[in-house]
């Protein structure tokens, strides 16, 4: 899989794929918004330790509320921007194989047998016998099944010969193979240290579970905030 630029050097301030171009993090929905929401916290945090109003007690429900919330907001940019990669793999996957677009009954019919076939091969050299096959009796729908199914699974060599009869398509393959894989663990890991939130100091070693528990609290006598 080809590295996009903009990831090389800190992979935590990744780029995006964003209107069919990668934009460094930080121009639409990025870190940037990471970043004031840890800020916007660290704020927070210090206003309610120098509030003399109130407890010690009711200053750590305080702040584990609006820990609660900056968590919150982040992991909901961190899922929007997961929906974003998803979606548009999904989009360049359908244009690069051929399946965008509205079909008639027939061609739909087609393209399912193809697809079921494709599905049916186990292995990349068969795949590769195939598509040569398929490539060479004209079935365009078998062929582009057989592409799409051996990049799902990873056999490259097949993707690649695939290509190399439809040049054509080399750009939005350009595209998808630039954008991050949603089910690698590498990029999914490293999602999550870009959209995550610091727990503040005064929360100690709690867990999230518990810094919930926390903020659900209600002091006697009144709230803590």
């Amino acid at each position: 899989m080809n590295l996009n630029e903009l990831t090389q050097d800190d992979p935590t301030v990744a780029g995006e794929f964003f209107n069919g171009r990668w934009h460094a993090k930080g121009r639409n929905l990025t870190t940037r918004d990471v970043a004031t929401a840890n800020t916007d916290l660290q704020r927070k945090v210090e206003r309610i330790n120098n509030n003399r109003t109130l407890s010690t007690e009711a200053k750590r429900i305080a702040i584990a509320r609006e820990y609660r919330t900056a968590r919150d907001h982040v992991r909901a940019l961190a899922q929007e921007s997961l929906d974003h990669v998803t979606s548009q793999r999904a989009k360049l996957s359908r244009r690069l194989f051929g399946f965008e677009g509205t079909a008639d009954a027939q061609t739909v019919i087609v393209r399912r047998d193809a697809a079921d076939r494709a599905a049916k091969i186990e292995d990349a050299h068969e795949a590769q016998r195939a598509l040569q096959m398929a490539e060479a009796n004209g079935d365009t729908h078998l062929a582009q099944a057989i592409a799409a199914q051996s990049f799902a699974n990873g056999w490259a060599d097949v993707v690649h010969t695939w290509f190399d009869a439809n040049p054509q398509a080399s750009e939005t393959a350009k595209q998808l193979q630039e954008l991050p894989d949603p089910n690698d663990g590498v990029w999914r890991m490293q999602h999550a240290m870009t959209y995550q939130v610091v727990p503040p100091t005064e929360l100690g070693t709690m867990s999230d579970y518990q810094i919930d528990a926390l903020a659900d609290t209600v002091l006697d006598g009144g709230d803590a905030a």
